[in-house]
């Protein structure tokens, strides 16, 4: 199994740790890495930070506005911006030269950044004032490159599955356990019992995001040659007998049992999880949220086991300064600010991903969000999670993507579309590695 390489060397302990908050001193003044302003930021030195969870806006502005009153050597600003227009304005304002100081982001875009030297190299505060063993590892994937750190992990997301008890019990089926302690085989056979009166059994995992964690629980990598974020040495493996194989299983769901519903099946009727009408389907942390008004009992437990371990997709949204900035020193006391479980708690547990912090204090209060529902399977599945976050992710997965969905929608056989997905994402390799040569870092 692939996993990330973080350079947890560079990770020094605090000496102690004694309260909830003790993991990192926020807002002691720090020197500005090489690239940024020496010495401690002048009074009321200008600091823009950007986020694009605009439903988190009137929660993290109250943290936001606290902050302000508490450092006002600071004078912050912040905007949100919906996901749509994020990036592209993000990478606008990159290209002027004129960036927010810090800003949320998502290892998906995190490589680009680096290799444009457009990022402040955060490795040395991170060794100076954080205690990374209370982070969930998980939050750690994605974070590293070249033993280098260049944002601060905020948020956990992982993949789950959530199932409709009332239609589980109506059918009289065994729900799945909240445990865990199950396989793709007892999935599969659930969803042919439940698949009946017009009710689907579940989904196909249709996510090319989230499939690579159940290719690599079932034994086979992703990759060939050794995992690196920049793509250099890598090949797709996506044709080997385990991905065809695990490819196959979801196909079947779809075209061979027709216990998985097809594309366009709850077209213009929104989730069709909420239709009441399947019996099992995957999301991530912010489920809860999305099926809370649900007019049947439902709930969450953690992806089944493949033949050799059970994983799941799994990262982090993060906290990234801009190379541009001229406030290193508040760029800093935010992320503190905003990671510290003492004053940014609230969008620590609410924001509906969960928490990077695995403190006893923070997890307690992160399943008190839904305590009638099984929250307990997303902190178990952080610490099975992993993903293969790399430069130009989202354009070799699209590419991916556009080869999945012609076998689920049962226009090519498995075995080709694994051979012409895996040429169309090496092709992708190709010209990411060749747009970003110039850029590479040492």
């Amino acid at each position: 199994m692939q996993q990330s390489k973080l350079g947890r060397r560079a990770f020094l302990q605090l000496a102690a740790t004694t309260t909830v908050g003790a993991f990192l001193v926020a807002c002691a003044p720090v020197t500005a890495p090489a690239g940024g302003v020496g010495g401690a930021a002048a009074a009321a030195t200008p600091l823009i930070y950007w986020n694009y969870m605009t439903d988190m806006e009137e929660i993290e502005s109250k943290i936001l506005d606290a902050f302000k009153a508490s450092a006002t050597d600071v004078a912050l600003s912040y905007e949100y911006v919906p996901w749509q227009q994020y990036w592209e304005k993000l990478n606008a304002t990159l290209a002027a030269g004129n960036p927010p100081d810090l800003w949320n982001t998502a290892p998906t875009f995190y490589y680009e950044y680096i290799l444009r030297k457009q990022l402040v190299d955060l490795t040395d505060l991170i060794s100076q004032h954080i205690d990374m063993k209370n982070f969930h590892q998980t939050a750690l994937n994605g974070y590293d490159f070249k033993d280098r750190t260049y944002g601060m992990p905020r948020n956990i997301v992982t993949t789950v599955v959530f199932f409709n008890k009332t239609l589980f019990k109506n059918a009289g089926v065994e729900t799945p356990p909240l445990d865990g302690n199950w396989t793709w085989a007892d999935m599969a056979e659930k969803a042919k019992a439940l698949t009946k009166d017009g009710n689907w059994g579940t989904q196909a995992l249709l996510d090319p995001w989230w499939i690579d964690p159940a290719i690599m629980g079932n034994g086979a990598d992703i990759f060939n040659g050794e995992f690196s974020r920049d793509l250099q040495g890598m090949t797709s493996n996506y044709d080997s007998e385990v991905a065809v194989s695990t490819f196959k299983y979801f196909s079947d769901l779809v075209n061979v049992d027709k216990t998985a519903f097809p594309s366009g099946e709850f077209q213009g009727m929104g989730s069709p999880f909420m239709t009441g009408k399947v019996g099992m389907v995957y999301d991530l942390n912010w489920g809860p949220h999305t099926y809370k008004d649900a007019t049947f009992e439902w709930d969450l437990t953690m992806m089944p086991k493949g033949s050799k371990s059970q994983l799941t997709y799994g990262g982090a949204d993060g906290l990234v300064v801009s190379q541009a900035t001229k406030n290193v020193d508040g760029a800093w006391k935010l992320i503190g600010w905003l990671i510290d479980p003492k004053t940014g708690g609230d969008f620590l547990t609410q924001s509906g991903a969960m928490p990077v912090i695995k403190t006893k204090e923070v997890i307690d209060a992160y399943l008190q969000t839904f305590p009638d529902k099984n929250i307990q399977a997303f902190v178990n599945s952080a610490n099975i999670a992993t993903s293969v976050y790399t430069l130009g992710y989202n354009e070799w997965k699209d590419a991916f993507k556009t080869e999945l969905d012609k076998a689920y929608l049962g226009q090519k056989p498995v075995e080709q579309m694994a051979a012409d997905a895996t040429a169309a994402v090496n092709a992708s390799f190709d010209r990411i590695r060749s747009e970003f040569a110039k850029g590479a870092t040492s």
